[in-house]
């Protein structure tokens, strides 16, 4: 614990650059609590470079599930309580900035087995991005999404591409659609009249019955065969 500080952190990172094989691009951590201490360990690590608040930090969040899980019960003093999730205030809305509002937008579904199978893959997502499928789930579960209708589409897509999109949640109680990004802004997307309340009811079950997988679409018409930008997504306690 007496080596949680930016000065241990930052060598630990430099180390970490050094040996690897490839340069990284982007450097994200998802722990908002560390959010100073983090910043100032990893400022000016070099040209290339960008450190990303983030929450779609996926192969992390599975790594410390598998040592809560595996290692961390057999470590002397070892306490339950001290690895439980920490939850987060949730915080009102922010009004959706106007790059990424939309004309309109669809509950809408699609077979897990078109991204297991390869039918959904980085070449046909535009800027977007395909989050690790948990494992377990069958390959003809319907994974539910949100597709974005607009004629800015191109435009919109790089602009999510940039703000680090988390999730998206139906809030029910207050009949919202909310967009998750970065470490913990939260913007309102539209209001849900009746007949969205129920579909995103449907959005959320979807979203729990496989592990909080759901995904993100941005196309220019209902007619367009490409979207413009694509997002497998997760849900995950942190």
């Amino acid at each position: 614990a007496n080596k949680v500080n930016s000065r241990e952190v930052r060598k630990r990172i430099e180390d970490l650059i050094e040996r690897a094989p490839v340069r990284p691009r982007v450097i994200r951590f998802f722990r908002r609590a560390m959010f100073n201490m983090l910043n100032i360990a990893l400022a000016d690590l070099g040209a290339g470079i960008q450190v990303r608040p983030s929450r779609s930090t996926y192969t992390l969040y599975q790594w410390l599930d598998e040592r809560e899980a595996d290692v961390y019960p057999q470590m002397a003093g070892y306490k339950p309580a001290l690895t439980q999730s920490t939850f987060f205030d949730m915080a009102t809305p922010e009004r959706m900035p106007d790059a990424l509002r939309a004309d309109q937008f669809a509950f809408v579904s699609l077979p897990l087995s078109e991204i297991i199978q390869g039918g959904v893959n980085t070449d046909n997502i535009g800027c977007g991005k395909i989050c690790p499928v948990p494992p377990g789930l069958r390959d003809d579960a319907m994974v539910s999404g949100v597709l974005f209708l607009t004629k800015r589409s191109e435009s919109l897509a790089l602009w999510l591409a940039g703000s680090e999109l988390a999730f998206m949640k139906a809030d029910l109680k207050r009949r919202e659609m909310v967009m998750e990004v970065g470490l913990s802004t939260r913007y309102l997307m539209a209001r849900l009249t009746d007949d969205q309340r129920l579909e995103g009811q449907a959005f959320e079950a979807g979203k729990a019955n496989l592990k909080g997988l759901h995904f993100v679409g941005i196309q220019g018409s209902a007619e367009d065969d490409e979207v413009a930008g694509f997002w497998l997504l997760r849900e995950m306690d942190l």
